[in-house]
């Protein structure tokens, strides 16, 4: 019986990210675009750190070699990000459109319904935009290898988890305010500037990097490209990656609480 129950979930799951598959392959004029512009992004923040650090120079341990290979994982990481924000737009778009209601009714949690739905979406750029990207990079003008591979990439699927939290809790914002767009927009400018994807955070002034230490957003990407630079040794990795697990589980906890209070409220307003 559990089995059969875990084989039914599992293909509950399977289809939903096959149907987001799908869909994205349908919008190829848009995939190109949004390819062309990211890349266009990775290229002028390459030009402005080789101007920045010509001559051998670098700043808080950053070399231009360091960056190079900084710019390219963070412009990758963009694709990912901007995946995963989905799970804000579509709360936004079923709170509106009446489809959460449908919703609710299935037998599958609705954060995990948009999780595995986003999860479609995060493969298909894994495999169109992020595997392509990062081997034309490495061609032109190459990229240095991780220090810890699999802890790195375990740390960055943590962080997409805790990014993916943030964004659900965001898109909850919607069942209180006619129109949380702004919130969204807010959330993912303090994303890029905390994270790290803009600049490393070690680059921020002191006062900065001290209240950016409290909150999660270091946790996305900063703390993954740590790792992957070997500024973080095995032990004191592995215990950034527990913590970073902890802030994944607890904004996704935090996320199906909201989601109960926030249901019970539309039920009210809905009579």
């Amino acid at each position: 019986m559990a089995m059969q129950f875990i084989q039914r979930r599992f293909k509950v799951y399977a289809r939903l990210i096959k149907i987001q598959l799908v869909e994205k392959l349908t919008y190829r004029t848009h995939f190109f675009m949004v390819f062309v512009e990211y890349l266009l992004i990775m290229v002028v923040s390459y030009f402005l750190w080789k101007a920045i650090l010509a001559h051998g120079r670098s700043i808080k341990g950053f070399t231009l070699k360091d960056m190079v290979t900084y710019v390219a994982v963070a412009g990758v990481f963009r694709f990912i990000i901007n995946e995963l924000s989905g799970i804000f737009w579509e709360t936004q778009r079923q709170f509106q459109s009446g489809d959460l209601i449908m919703n609710l009714i299935k037998p599958i949690h609705y954060q995990v319904f948009l999780y595995c739905r986003t999860l479609g979406g995060v493969l298909f750029q894994l495999v169109f935009r992020v595997l392509p990207t990062l081997v034309l990079w490495a061609l032109v003008f190459g990229l240095t290898p991780p220090n810890h591979p699999t802890l790195f990439l375990l740390s960055l699927l943590l962080g997409a988890f805790v990014y993916a939290g943030i964004a659900f809790l965001v898109g909850l914002a919607t069942f209180y305010m006619e129109n949380s767009t702004g919130v969204n927009f807010a959330i993912r400018t303090l994303t890029e500037i905390f994270s790290g994807t803009l600049i490393p955070l070690v680059m921020f002034p002191p006062w900065l990097a001290s209240i950016i230490k409290y909150l999660p957003f270091r946790f996305i990407f900063y703390q993954p490209m740590q790792i992957y630079f070997g500024h973080l040794a095995f032990h004191p990795a592995l215990i950034a990656i527990g913590v970073q697990a902890l802030w994944a589980i607890a904004l996704s906890l935090a996320g199906i609480l909201f989601f109960q209070v926030s249901i019970k409220r539309l039920t009210i307003q809905g009579g």
